[in-house]
């Protein structure tokens, strides 16, 4: 890029490329979950991320957000900024990651209370899951910040205006009708 990136557009750049890493982890952290369990008559059996459904639907999901990163990157990069598409594909990643780690939660939590909860599995399905919620944090984040004005962020609930005039009352309004003149 030529152009001097702006600062706003520097932080969801940031976070696009933490959102991405946090997926990919995510997904290998839970594809690589397994462990050994013991019944009480000696005999072990194998217990898997791939024996529930809810585990596998966290998997193909983070992947899924993964591609659909990649994509919102290269587009947000390349394109200058953000655009429809970026912001589909950044509520797509978001949606995904939420609804899958969710589920990868509720799979986890009751066993984290007891006693069978104690192993590998259990830790590594609970910490994916949470890698989970910080990388849909973190795409979050960055769709908050891809179009954010130069003066900052602001919800409109602060002093200083009505907020109802286009642009035509105010002595330094900009031709969006917003009060800073930096815009």
């Amino acid at each position: 890029m030529a152009e001097k990136m702006e600062g706003a557009k520097a932080v969801s750049l940031v976070f696009r490329i933490v959102a991405l890493a946090l997926s990919v982890a995510a997904a290998v952290v839970m594809g690589t979950t397994s462990q050994l369990i013991i019944i009480n008559s000696g005999r072990g059996t194998v217990v898997s991320y791939s024996d529930y459904s809810a585990l596998v639907y966290f998997v193909v999901g983070s992947v899924i957000s993964v591609f659909c990163g990649a994509r919102a990157l290269y587009l947000f990069v390349h394109r200058g900024g953000g655009s429809l598409a970026v912001s589909l594909l950044d509520t797509a990643a978001l949606a995904i990651l939420f609804s899958a780690s969710g589920a990868a939660l509720v799979f986890a939590a009751p066993l984290l209370r007891t006693r069978c909860g104690s192993g590998t599995f259990t830790w590594r399905t609970g910490t994916a899951a949470a890698i989970g919620m910080c990388a849909a944090a973190a795409v979050w984040v960055a769709a908050l910040t891809m179009e954010m004005p130069r003066g900052g962020f602001s919800l409109g609930l602060g002093s200083g205006g009505g907020g109802s005039s286009a642009g035509g009352g105010g002595g330094s309004a900009c031709k969006h009708g917003c009060p800073s003149p930096q815009c």
